[in-house]
């Protein structure tokens, strides 16, 4: 499953809600890499369905919904259609778009176009590419900021180099925030 695919540490909830700068999450060091596989394979889970998986999944829900009166050649026009108008949904969305629209209490019959599946196939859809979108931007948070970090790493910023930048900006500084010798700065 996909969620598996996410780092443990990041909620779900938040994820999915959108907070803005990082939705609401402090990032972990060096959690780049992690967010961007996890939104790399909801990405690719977004890949539609062959011809022949939309085929299969739509002809067994042929048998598990009320079929109108309908002759043969009319209901190979259906199932193309349908094919054809779903051409665009990933097979585990399709099947469990089918399994929604089945167990809808009342009685079902079968589909005669795919605005009846896209119902239940637009929510899901809609929740993978933004999890997609989100986790990437998550991992490019994460990537600026490891990379701050180790550039604020390589130049600490020194109690003389600190003195440096006062007299050179010409700045008063006030006896409490006076560099003493020996003391170190916060990066």
């Amino acid at each position: 499953m996909l969620a598996a695919q996410i780092p443990a540490w990041v909620d779900h909830h938040a994820l999915d809600a959108s907070f803005p700068h990082g939705y609401g999450m402090p990032i972990p060091a060096g959690a780049g890499e992690g967010l961007r596989a996890a939104a790399m394979m909801h990405a690719e889970a977004l890949a539609p369905s062959t011809t022949a998986e939309r085929h299969a999944v739509l002809f067994g829900m042929r048998s598990s919904t009320i079929i109108r009166d309908e002759d043969a050649k009319e209901a190979d026009a259906t199932l193309k259609l349908l094919r054809a108008h779903l051409d665009d949904v990933p097979l585990d969305i399709l099947q469990a778009a089918c399994r929604a629209y089945c167990n809808v209490p009342g009685r079902r019959f079968f589909p005669k176009s795919a605005g009846e599946l896209r119902t239940f196939i637009n929510p899901m859809l809609y929740e993978r590419r933004a999890r997609a979108m989100r986790l990437s931007r998550l991992a490019d948070e994460a990537e600026r900021a490891d990379a701050r970090a180790a550039e604020l790493a390589a130049d600490p910023l020194t109690p003389e180099a600190m003195r440096e930048i006062i007299a050179a900006a010409k700045l008063k500084v006030s006896s409490s925030a006076r560099i003493m010798p020996g003391q170190q700065v916060a990066a």
